[in-house]
């Protein structure tokens, strides 16, 4: 206090030394006072300068608030490794989730689900649902630079149709005419309406000027499907790999030439693990800021005031199909309910898939509203070994040499009669989302005298060798719908060849009409009561045992915000890609802004 009271002391003297202070005097002030006298001096005007500044950033907090800014990074770990990013020939999660980010659709979907436009800027439909315009935006642009016009949209439809091509999306576009209107107007044109085609206008489009001069048979080994030109919010920068080929890190940097809200994340790197346990301790040394989707089983293992974490239910149904062709044991009826009724769907999603699953009773999406039980008719066979054992005995398998497998003297290819056991292979993938439940069936398929061996292949494999040749007896694997569930392709008889995915091989007249009415009912109530129809007679024919649909946990840093918007940034996806339909409401940077 009293070092206050002497320092306005000294500037009451000062007041009266200098009553009329000049420039001049203000100069050459320091040289007319004593060394307290300037001591003093410096404090005072050092606690105006401090105060100033005070009210400066009050006022300034005060008329500003925080938002979104550019800069910072992302690194997230993920199962697996890139192989094509390429959306014409998508075949794997990693090339989905980077191919999301890299390429844009003419439309596209919002975190609820809802279809928005994209590369388009709107988009009308002819009242008989056979035409649809497209008016592209005028600023959209490639990461080279180069404008994207209507050429663009018309040569990726064409390499789709394209045999060559060999597209997965190829089923989706047959019977379509696209049509270029102007530079930046489309139209396609549909021999019948088609509901659900809406969907395909987010089928990601590619650059006319640097795939025109490739030839379809060879696209599959050019370099621009691991050095990707899109024009999505983020672009290609670089990317790792071993001596082997094996991808290990792949870079992307924000497109600032978006033509929609954001990027805000200046760049986003993927670091790939073999393992879920390789990339949980990776996550636990601060290497990666967060993982894609993994089994929810794993939850134990994070901790939750370090990160976001989020349980994502996607329309992927893991179900065992069956194949009467190569087994022919299994086109008796009463094998295939015997097979179903043993296996216990609760423990399945309580032990081998760690919790972090919803048991199905139906074939059908659980979202879409056309469940069997729904429609008033049984859903797939509850659980009953005891029941599971009446039906094999009835049907004439017995254990007769009581080595714990049932058998029956069955008529060979010539005719014979030879004791055959009641034996089966089963085929799945490696990954432990599907190792698991396989063994648990294995041991369910034992206790009522079956005999299974399993069969695991790795992804590529499993897709080349055993789906698209339909090369498998009993197959475990799941099947992604779209947000515009269409059960067409994975149910009508002409879809049992591939690329067709009726991997099932289901064939029924009655169904494929309903099926085909359906694509062509514009009324959603009325299509639904279709579907209804059709899975009434899909679960009485039991070409497939649905089990379960995955939770996969999906985890982000505490620092990842999401700019506002009507929904979460991925409440409703179909696949693990969706989780970026918004990445460019992402941020980890803020500003503040008047």
């Amino acid at each position: 206090m009293d070092r206050i009271r002497k320092i306005l002391n000294d500037f009451t003297r000062l007041g009266r030394r200098w009553k009329l202070l000049t420039l001049r005097k203000i100069i050459y002030l320091p040289h007319t006072l004593s060394r307290q006298e300037r001591k003093s001096l410096a404090l005072f005007l050092g606690i105006a300068l401090l105060a100033g500044g005070g009210l400066i950033l009050r006022t300034y907090i005060r008329f500003t608030h925080p938002v979104p800014g550019i800069g910072g990074s992302y690194a997230e770990g993920m199962i697996g490794s890139p192989r094509v990013i390429n959306p014409l020939s998508l075949s794997r999660d990693t090339d989905r989730d980077i191919a999301r980010l890299v390429f844009s659709g003419l439309l596209t979907y919002d975190g609820a689900g809802n279809i928005v436009p994209d590369i388009a800027e709107r988009y009308d439909i002819s009242r008989d649902g056979k035409t649809y315009t497209v008016f592209l935006r005028k600023n959209a642009a490639w990461h080279d630079g180069k404008p994207l016009t209507a050429d663009d949209v018309v040569f990726t439809i064409s390499r789709i149709q394209n045999p060559q091509y060999k597209s997965p999306a190829r089923v989706n576009w047959q019977g379509v005419e696209v049509q270029k209107i102007d530079e930046h107007a489309v139209r396609f044109t549909l021999r019948t309406p088609y509901a659900p085609f809406i969907e395909n206008l987010t089928q990601g489009i590619i650059p006319k000027h640097l795939w025109e001069r490739i030839d379809p048979a060879q696209a599959a080994l050019h370099d621009l499907n691991m050095h990707p030109v899109g024009s999505g919010p983020y672009q290609f920068s670089r990317f790792k790999s071993t001596s082997e080929g094996a991808v290990l890190w792949y870079a992307l940097t924000r497109n600032p030439h978006y033509y929609r809200e954001g990027p805000y994340l200046q760049t986003i790197t993927f670091v790939f693990f073999t393992t879920e346990d390789e990339m949980i301790a990776s996550i636990h040394k601060g290497e990666i800021d967060g993982f894609g989707p993994i089994s929810s089983g794993r939850a134990p293992d994070i901790n939750p005031s370090q990160n976001l974490v989020f349980n994502i239910a996607t329309p992927r149904i893991f179900s065992i199909f069956f194949n009467q062709r190569t087994a022919p044991i299994l086109a008796d009826h009463a094998v295939r309910e015997a097979i179903a009724r043993a296996i216990d769907k609760n423990k399945i999603t309580r032990e081998a898939a760690g919790g972090g699953a919803i048991v199905l009773d139906s074939i059908l999406p659980p979202f879409q509203k056309a469940s069997a039980s729904q429609a008033g008719e049984p859903a797939a066979p509850a659980y009953n070994q005891e029941r599971s054992r009446a039906l094999l005995d009835t049907a004439g398998w017995r254990d007769t040499d009581g080595d714990g497998i049932r058998d029956k003297k069955i008529r060979d290819v010539k005719k014979k009669l030879v004791s055959t056991p009641l034996h089966f292979t089963l085929t799945t993938g490696d990954s432990p989302d599907l190792a698991r439940p396989a063994e648990q069936i294995r041991a369910m398929l034992a206790a009522i005298g079956i005999s299974v061996d399993i069969r695991k292949s790795s992804f590529a494999e499993l897709e080349a060798s055993v789906i698209r040749p339909r090369a498998f007896e009993i197959l475990l694997f799941g099947q992604v719908s779209g947000y515009e569930p269409d059960p067409f392709a994975f149910w009508h008889s002409s879809q049992i060849r591939d690329p067709g995915l009726n991997i099932a091989l289901f064939a029924d007249k009655k169904a494929d009409r309903i099926l085909e009415d359906a694509r062509h009912t514009t009324d959603r109530a009325a299509r639904n009561k279709k579907y209804q129809d059709f899975a009434r007679i899909a679960t009485r024919a039991l070409p497939t045992v649905p089990l379960y649909t995955q939770l996969y946990l999906y985890l982000l840093p505490r620092d990842m915000q999401f700019t506002a918007g009507e929904n979460a940034p991925f409440s409703r996806i179909t696949l693990p890609a969706d989780r970026f339909n918004e990445i460019s409401r992402w941020y980890r940077v803020t500003r503040r802004a008047f």
